[in-house]
């Protein structure tokens, strides 16, 4: 993303740092709905980190416990990645029709990926929009001083 100066570059960090918090607080809207933690350790251990190099902005970086990836793929307490799917049908065959078989009684709650995608989407179409007036100013730069 190579921006003509650095006021189009603080401007640029300045976009993805107010997206990053505006993301951090969806997520934890997420947790509050699905009812996700009993302590607040996992709602308040969001960090954003916007990683730069030579004044280039490279990307972002979030950070929380690794505990809500686990409750997002549903693994954890007992139950492995490898065992969601016959864990899924172990439950289902125990309470629909009554077989005597063992299972984890933990269900999935997805509060990540959705909402994460759908913020990279928001972040593309904000960046699309500002290069895009980038694009038409020194267009226009470029035909008035031609002229």
């Amino acid at each position: 993303m190579a921006s003509n100066s650095l006021f189009d570059q603080m401007q640029i960090r300045g976009y993805v740092q107010g997206w990053a918090k505006l993301t951090i607080e969806r997520w934890q809207k997420e947790l509050r709905k699905k009812k996700i933690g009993v302590t607040d350790e996992l709602y308040n251990s969001f960090k954003d980190q916007v990683q730069s190099q030579q004044g280039e902005l490279l990307g972002i970086l979030f950070k929380f416990l690794q505990y809500g990836r686990f409750r997002d793929m549903n693994v954890g307490r007992g139950l492995k990645a490898y065992e969601r799917g016959t864990n899924k049908q172990m439950r289902t065959a125990a309470k629909r029709y009554g077989a005597n078989v063992s299972y984890v009684n933990r269900t999935e709650k997805r509060w990540l990926n959705r909402p994460k995608m759908a913020e990279i989407y928001r972040l593309r179409e904000l960046l699309a929009d500002k290069m895009s007036e980038t694009v038409l100013k020194n267009i226009s730069e470029i035909i008035t001083s031609q002229t």
